[in-house]
């Protein structure tokens, strides 16, 4: 994954066969086009209600995982059988303990009978997430059905290819990158491929090498920032970019987050924060893509962190997880481990992020709040623009 930045999975699973190769079998095809309506929780995840071997879940939608996740936990009580063990990656490293196993899916109308999954532990995501992780559906549902997403209507459709209309624009091709596909953009002036990731919670994401190649990041200003994904935490740069290029729209002050390792065939990442401001629909097979931008798409601002913390929610109170360099935070003292009872007066419940309090961080420069620590002391932090 979301401020705590919830990033793209970029899972990668190498399944060891007996050939050493993994083999994928034909996708099946959507039969109905109705629509499911999804919840864009916190504007940085698509939730929406599925089945799985005929059980309710809730699942993350993520076109940057090259396959579907099932959390352990909720595998176990499933009581899925789990297969041969499995190679996965994600933005910090490899992740251990992986398995496969076989589902049957319902999306809505879409029906996905005997689906190989990747079965491993999510916790780290957990930590972080307002709700408990079931089910990311990765690249394989993509590959099923072309996806139609309304973000300002928060409704998703499963659309059969053989009976899907086009939308009335020249759609951007999908190229292959691994197992996952991109698109073109411009970055700073710049063409490049970019990953098409609804995954990622954030604006951009960027490999550092490429982008200091580039100068892109001579004469700015940074600080840092803690990602978590399924492979754990990992602190990275955070910049904000000016003309980025995308589906036609040019938009300014783009949050980007620097890391290391990505693929240098695709070193950039396209998150929710840009691709939520279109009407998007994704042609996996086809190798289209359309993005249709909502009236204010170029104008609205971007949520950015303006206090400098990271924290998570723990109960009755937020816990400081990550200090941003040359932030607010970062002059007023604040330490990894500081607890936080109390924002402006209002106490941290179990409902804090699911709540409009949860944006208390993203508020306008010059902005003062108030946090109240565990042992009853209060600190004014005056929210400003650092990156």
């Amino acid at each position: 994954m979301r401020r705590v930045w919830l990033p793209i999975l970029l899972l990668v699973l190498a399944a060891q066969t007996a050939s050493g190769t993994a083999h994928a079998r034909e996708a099946p095809q959507a039969t109905v086009a109705h629509a499911t309506r999804f919840e864009f929780l916190q504007d940085r995840q698509i939730l929406f209600p599925i089945v799985i071997n005929g059980q309710p879940a809730e699942a993350w939608l993520d076109s940057g995982a090259s396959s579907s996740v099932v959390d352990a936990a909720f595998a176990a009580r499933l009581g899925l059988q789990l297969g041969r063990s499995v190679r996965a990656q994600g933005v910090a490293g490899g992740v251990e303990g992986v398995r496969l196993a076989r589902v049957d899916f319902q999306l809505g109308d879409l029906v996905l009978p005997g689906r190989d999954v990747a079965v491993m532990d999510l916790t780290a995501l957990a930590r972080v997430a307002p709700r408990p992780v079931q089910v990311i559906l990765g690249r394989d549902v993509f590959d099923a059905a072309v996806l139609d997403i309304d973000f300002a209507a928060r409704q998703i459709a499963f659309l059969a290819r053989h009976d899907f209309r086009p939308p009335p624009i020249r759609p951007l091709p999908l190229s292959p990158a691994g197992n996952l596909r991109s698109f073109p953009i411009r970055v700073e002036g710049r063409s490049v491929a970019a990953i098409l990731d609804l995954g990622n919670s954030g604006g951009l994401l960027i490999d550092r090498a490429w982008a200091e190649g580039r100068g892109l990041l001579e004469r700015r200003r940074l600080s840092t920032q803690l990602s978590v994904g399924v492979d754990g935490p990992r602190e990275g740069l955070v910049a904000s970019l000016d003309r980025v290029a995308v589906g036609g729209v040019v938009f300014d002050d783009v949050p980007a987050s620097i890391t290391a390792d990505l693929a240098a065939e695709t070193p950039v990442n396209v998150g929710l924060s840009v691709l939520s401001r279109f009407h998007v629909t994704i042609d996996f097979q086809g190798q289209r893509l359309w993005l249709q931008p909502y009236p204010d798409a170029a104008h609205a601002p971007f949520r950015k962190n303006r206090a400098g913390l990271s924290v998570v929610a723990e109960g009755d109170h937020l816990r400081v997880t990550h200090v941003a360099r040359a932030s607010p935070a970062a002059a007023g003292g604040w330490q990894v481990g500081d607890a936080i009872i109390a924002v402006d007066g209002q106490p941290i419940t179990r409902g804090y992020a699911e709540s409009a309090l949860f944006q208390w961080a993203n508020g306008a420069p010059g902005r003062v709040v108030v946090l109240t620590l565990a042992d009853g002391a209060r600190r004014r932090l005056e929210l400003a623009d650092y990156y």
